[in-house]
């Protein structure tokens, strides 16, 4: 019986041990951009540098200002505007798409195609639980 134990402890040992060195590579996998993703992160905008710019529609008329950006934990970016505040410190606030930006606008201007302030106002109110 004696030998039985001891013929199957290296065997435990051998598996615990591959099994470690399984999890550890698993766990301690790193991430990193290559030069062309971080080429493309360089053209996109910062959250600090958007957050409190105006936004328009397309008929280029004032809607509101981005007041704040949730990033939901499905994965998609919401910009929570401030309706009808020029300030973009208070007013009806609303959670957008990000996606529904158009950032590139050949005005300069951040455009929400198809928007309207009073569109926009009838939207439920953001209420940040944090």
């Amino acid at each position: 019986m004696n030998r039985f134990r001891v013929s199957l402890l290296p065997a435990v040992i051998l598996t615990t041990a591959a099994l470690s060195l399984w999890i550890d590579y698993a766990a301690g996998q790193e991430i990193a951009l290559t030069p062309m993703q971080a080429t493309e992160v360089a053209k996109g905008y910062r959250a600090d540098g958007l957050k409190l710019k105006p936004v328009v529609n397309d008929k280029n008329e004032t809607i509101g200002r981005i007041n704040d950006f949730i990033f939901g934990k499905d994965g998609n970016i919401y910009v929570v505007l401030a309706v009808g505040d020029f300030t973009g410190l208070s007013g009806h606030l609303v959670a957008v798409p990000f996606r529904s930006l158009k950032l590139d606008d050949p005005s300069g201007n951040i455009v929400l195609p198809g928007a309207s302030r009073t569109a926009l106002e009838k939207l439920p109110v953001f209420l940040s639980n944090r």
